[in-house]
């Protein structure tokens, strides 16, 4: 089930906004509520304000419904400073209707919304949304006496009508491939339609473009100013004004069937998010999609650090599309982004050997990209322990820039950085605090060469490349450093523990 506030956020900003964020429950019914209503308002309904005159009436509504899940109110009642304050009180999640929505059409576009979060929450998607569009098709097919799709603002075909008489090869191709192909596309582009349609209400006649391409009327689909889709007739000529207008109108009820389908994909990512999130948390052990172990957990870093990571997520997740991965198992947990992924011997999208090659791909021209993987998991229970290793990994340098890492390669390095952290505060009397206190008065680099002795013990030639020194200069080092700071270099111990110190940031910098 959803939140009052993830069903805000699944819905266009044009026909909702969410402007009080209150206490997280679930939704699992809508109640229409009148100013002074006694009926109850259960704690899990989604309550809709309906006959509210003034703040004053909103203000009742409100009392009746503080513990209910959410309310949705018109914007202009609902921005009142007095409702806001009232509902952040309560912990109610305010949402705001935008005032030019018809009532009746809100109501069906949120209950379609609460019974879709129900079926999925179930594994049952209708495809009622799409029927309708199909059969909305054939009713504009009819009044324009044109074959006609039904397109998004991607040209991605949603529907079409049956009726095929007329059609031309764009149109064929269109149907075939459920999208305009390149070239048609570019050719209404050069025509400047897909920028009228964008920016207008007004439907366009586009003129026969040879014999490949038809003549078109474009009616452009819109709900509060934003562009959601488009109809394309194929028209033997310009139709009458008549029957345009008639098709204009019943083309406006596509409005709805839009933004009820963006809604209902808004809802599945989120649903699937948060059922990985429950994973990782260790709370259920059930993926969307139900794919076969073993799996990993990656925490994911970049595109950019200002991102959101709800945005990053969004990013990742078409980075992931265009790559071939069609259902990413993609969520933020955390301030973190994570992606599940299969691991063994596959390779294909999906896989851990798959999103490897993506990251180190794209790294190679956008260094902010990384990905740190926890242990493979053969059962679900255990990738929230993957989870944590990858969190620890993620917090790791990489290693001469290396964009990916797993906690199986960078063990050795995990197993140091755990045992600074368990190391605590700092000796009482710590000789590589007194090393780089000498190294700032005389610029001395003690402590590098410490590191690098020990790093490379037995074997000064090594020590002396990796400072980029020679031998002799190693040599008279260490001797500086044995009168600094009497230390028996030839017990493991002491090394040990001055490695482990030296890693310390806070005594290298006192």
């Amino acid at each position: 089930m959803m939140t009052a506030e993830q069903i805000g956020a699944a819905l266009t900003p044009s026909f909702l906004t969410t402007l009080v964020v209150g206490e997280p429950r679930q939704v699992g019914g809508l109640e229409l509520v009148e100013a002074g209503a006694r009926e109850a308002v259960l704690h899990g309904d989604l309550a809709v304000a309906v006959g509210v005159r003034d703040e004053a009436d909103l203000l009742l509504v409100v009392d009746t419904v503080g513990s209910c899940a959410g309310l949705v109110a018109r914007q202009a009642l609902a921005a009142d400073p007095a409702v806001v304050a009232a509902c952040r009180e309560r912990g109610l999640t305010l949402l705001a209707l935008a005032d030019d929505t018809a009532l009746s059409a809100a109501v069906t576009m949120l209950r379609d919304v609460v019974q879709t979060a129900r079926n999925e929450a179930d594994g049952w998607s209708p495809g009622s949304v799409y029927t309708d569009l199909f059969a909305l098709a054939d009713v504009l097919g009819a009044l324009l006496d044109a074959p006609v799709t039904i397109e998004d603002a991607r040209s991605r075909v949603l529907a079409y009508s049956s009726g095929q008489h007329g059609i031309d090869d764009a149109r064929t191709s269109t149907i075939i491939g459920r999208q305009v192909p390149r070239e048609v596309r570019e050719h209404f582009r050069s025509l400047g339609v897909f920028r009228r349609i964008a920016q207008s209400d007004d439907p366009v006649f586009v003129p026969a473009g040879g014999a490949e391409v038809k003549p078109r009327l474009v009616i452009p689909v819109r709900a509060g100013g934003e562009w959601l889709g488009s109809v394309w007739a194929v028209v033997p000529a310009e139709p009458a004004p008549e029957v345009v207008a008639r098709a204009r109108t019943a083309a406006e009820v596509l409005a709805l069937h839009f933004l009820r389908l963006r809604t209902r994909g808004d809802l599945h990512r989120r649903l699937e998010s948060e059922q990985v999130r429950a994973v990782l948390r260790g709370e259920t052990a059930g993926l969307p999609g139900g794919t076969d172990g073993p799996w990993r957990a990656v925490v994911l870093a970049g595109p950019r650090s200002d991102l959101e990571p709800e945005e990053r997520v969004t990013v990742w997740t078409a980075l992931a599309q265009r790559h071939g991965w069609r259902a990413p198992l993609l969520c933020d947990l955390d301030g973190l982004v994570y992606a599940v992924v299969r691991d063994g011997a596959g390779t294909g999208p999906g896989s851990w050997a798959w999103l490897r090659g993506l990251v180190e791909a794209e790294a190679r021209t956008d260094r902010t990209l990384a990905a740190a993987a926890g242990a493979p998991a053969d059962v679900l229970d255990r990738l929230a322990v993957s989870a944590a290793q990858a969190v620890e990994v993620a917090g790791l340098p990489r290693a001469d820039g290396q964009p990916v890492a797993t906690v199986d390669e960078a063990w050795p390095a995990l197993v140091l950085a755990r045992a600074v952290r368990g190391v605590g505060a700092a000796a009482p009397v710590s000789p590589i605090a007194a090393l780089a206190a000498q190294d700032r008065e005389h610029d001395s680099e003690l402590v590098a060469t410490l590191c690098a002795v020990i790093d490379h013990w037995g074997e000064p030639q090594r020590a002396a490349r990796a400072l980029g020194v020679h031998p002799n200069t190693v040599r008279n080092r260490l001797a500086r450093l044995v009168r600094t700071v009497p230390v028996d270099l030839e017990d493991p111990t002491t090394r040990l523990a001055l490695r482990l110190e030296a890693l310390r940031p806070d005594v290298a910098a006192d």
